[in-house]
C-alpha cells in the first residue's frame, strides 16, 4: 500500500508540473505574488507579512543526491520524495508558508553537473523542478538560496578539501574571473528558469560568504585557500544582487548569512584578531549593505547559553552583546530589513573540551540536542529574544532534515512526533511575532 501511495505522489506530481507550466504561461507573477518592501515593512499578497518558520535546506539536496547516482527511477527516489511531501505538509498544516532551501546542492559537485547539459536536465533542473513542484502542492513559498558562492575549483577528494586553480577569492574579486562568468551564466539562467512561479518568494545569493572575509587576516589565505577581504565581499554583493534583479525586476535580493566575526573590522583594517567595538561592527555592516543592491540584510544566529551571539566592547571598553535588538537596531540605520536566514541554538557537545566544560559548570541543564528533555526550555528563550526583537522573517535550522546524521542522536533537527516540545514552542513564536508585526 505504501509503495502505491508513493507512486501516486510521483504521478501527481508530474501531473502537477505540467500545470505549473501552463499556469506560468496564462499567469504572469505580479509584485503582490512576491515578497516586496513597503516603508521598511514586508508586505505578501496585498497584506502584512512576518513569518518565523523553517529551513528545509536538504528539500533539493536529497532528491539531487540519489539522481546523480542514477536512482531516479527506484523506490528508494520515489520514497525521498513521499518523504520530503510529507515534511511540507505538515508545516503547512501547523500554519508555516515559507521555507528557505540549497539550489546548488553539494558546492564541489555544483559545477560540473551544471556545466554537462545532460546531467543539468536529468540531474540539476530535475531536483530542482520537483522540490518546487512539491512547495506548490503543498502551498510552501521558498527563500531560493542560489548557492552562486560555489563556483570555484574546490573538490572533496580523500577526506579533505582540494582547492585548485580558481579560488573563492578569484570568484568574489574578480568580475572577469572564469569562475565568475560561468556563475553569471547559471544565475542567469537559474533566475529565468523559476521567475515565472510564484513559488519562489525571494532570491538569495550564497549561504555565509561573509563568513570568508578576512578570515586570516596576515595574507587572507585559510587553510590552502586564498579568501577575499570584507570590501570585496561587498561589490561582490552588489554585483550578484545587480545581476539577478537584471534577470528578475520583481523579487528582493538577500545575501544569505551570516553574523559578522567579534573581530571583523579589526581584522579589514588592522589585520588583527582584537575585539571589535560596537561601533567598528556597525562601520563592517555599513561597508557590507548600505550602498549595496542587496535588498534584505540576512544574518545566521545562533544563540548560547549567555543570551547572545557573541560579545564586542562598547565604547568604554566593556562587554556589549551582540544579539538580534542590536542587529536590528544597525539594520534600521542601514535603511533596510533585517531577516534571520537561520536560527538555532549553539551546539555544544557534552566533552572534555573547555568550552564544554564551561558551558555545563554554568548551565547544568543546558541541551546538545533537540532531543533532550530541556530543549524546548532553551528554544523559548531563544524565541523569546527574537520575538521581542522583531525581525519580519526568521527562519529555524531545521526541519525533518532526511540527511543521515539528523537521524540520529543527538539531533538539532526539528521533526513531528520526535521533538513535539520544541516544534509547540517555533509555532507559537510564529503566533506572537506574526500578531507583534500585525501581520496575522
Amino acid at each position: 500500500m505504501q509503495r502505491r501511495i508513493t507512486i501516486a505522489i510521483v504521478a501527481a506530481l508530474c501531473a502537477a508540473s505540467l500545470c505549473g507550466q501552463c499556469q506560468a504561461a496564462a499567469s504572469a507573477v505580479t509584485k503582490n505574488d512576491v515578497l516586496s518592501i513597503r516603508n521598511g515593512k514586508f508586505y505578501l499578497h496585498g497584506k502584512r507579512f512576518a513569518e518565523f518558520s523553517f529551513d528545509k535546506f536538504d528539500l533539493s539536496y536529497q532528491l539531487y543526491a540519489l539522481l546523480r547516482d542514477g536512482k531516479g527511477d527506484t523506490h528508494e527516489y520515489r520514497d525521498m520524495v513521499a518523504s520530503q511531501d510529507q515534511a511540507l505538509r505538515e508545516l503547512h498544516e501547523m500554519g508555516f508558508h515559507t521555507v528557505r532551501f540549497f539550489g546548488a546542492p553539494f558546492a564541489w559537485e555544483s559545477r560540473e553537473f551544471y556545466n554537462d547539459p545532460a546531467k543539468r536536465s536529468s540531474v540539476f533542473y530535475k531536483a530542482l523542478d520537483t522540490a518546487l513542484d512539491l512547495c506548490d502542492k503543498n502551498h510552501i513559498q521558498v527563500v531560493f538560496d542560489l548557492g552562486a558562492g560555489d563556483f570555484t575549483d574546490k573538490k572533496y577528494e580523500g577526506g579533505k578539501w582540494v582547492y585548485g586553480e580558481e579560488q573563492l577569492r578569484d570568484l568574489v574579486a574578480n568580475p572577469n574571473s572564469r569562475s565568475r562568468q560561468e556563475m553569471y551564466r547559471y544565475v542567469d539562467d537559474i533566475v529565468n528558469r523559476y521567475k515565472n512561479r510564484k513559488t519562489v518568494l525571494m532570491w538569495e545569493i550564497s549561504n555565509e560568504v561573509t563568513l570568508a572575509a578576512d578570515i586570516s587576516p596576515e595574507n587572507n589565505i585559510f587553510e590552502g585557500q586564498r579568501m577575499p577581504s570584507l570590501l570585496e565581499v561587498a561589490h561582490y554583493y552588489d554585483d550578484v544582487a545587480k545581476r539577478i534583479k537584471s534577470n528578475d525586476r520583481l523579487r528582493l535580493v538577500n545575501n544569505g548569512g551570516a553574523t559578522l566575526r567579534t573581530c571583523q573590522w579589526n581584522q579589514y583594517t588592522k589585520h588583527n584578531w582584537n575585539r571589535d567595538t560596537i561601533e567598528e561592527q556597525d562601520k563592517a555592516l555599513t561597508l557590507l549593505y548600505a550602498h549595496s543592491a542587496i535588498d534584505v540584510i540576512d544574518i545566521h544566529y545562533g544563540n548560547n547559553n549567555k543570551g547572545c551571539q557573541y560579545v564586542v566592547k562598547d565604547a568604554s571598553g566593556k562587554d556589549a552583546p551582540m544579539n538580534v535588538q542590536r542587529y536590528m537596531e544597525a539594520a534600521a540605520q542601514i535603511g533596510k530589513p533585517l531577516m534571520l536566514g537561520e536560527a538555532a541554538l549553539d551546539e555544544i557537545a557534552r566533552d572534555n573540551t573547555p568550552r564544554s566544560k564551561k558551558v555545563y559548570e554554568e548551565n547544568p541543564d543546558y541541551i546538545d540536542s533537540l532531543w533532550d528533555p530541556n530543549a524546548a526550555k532553551w528554544v523559548k528563550i531563544l524565541c523569546d529574544e527574537i520575538v521581542d526583537a522583531g525581525p519580519q522573517l526568521v527562519l529555524w535550522w531545521d526541519y525533518s532534515s532526511d540527511r543521515p546524521q539528523e537521524l540520529k542522536a543527538p539531533s538539532w533537527d526539528v521533526k513531528k512526533g520526535k521533538t513535539d516540545a520544541v516544534l509547540a514552542v517555533i509555532m507559537d513564536a510564529n503566533k506572537r511575532l506574526k500578531a507583534k508585526l500585525g501581520a496575522e
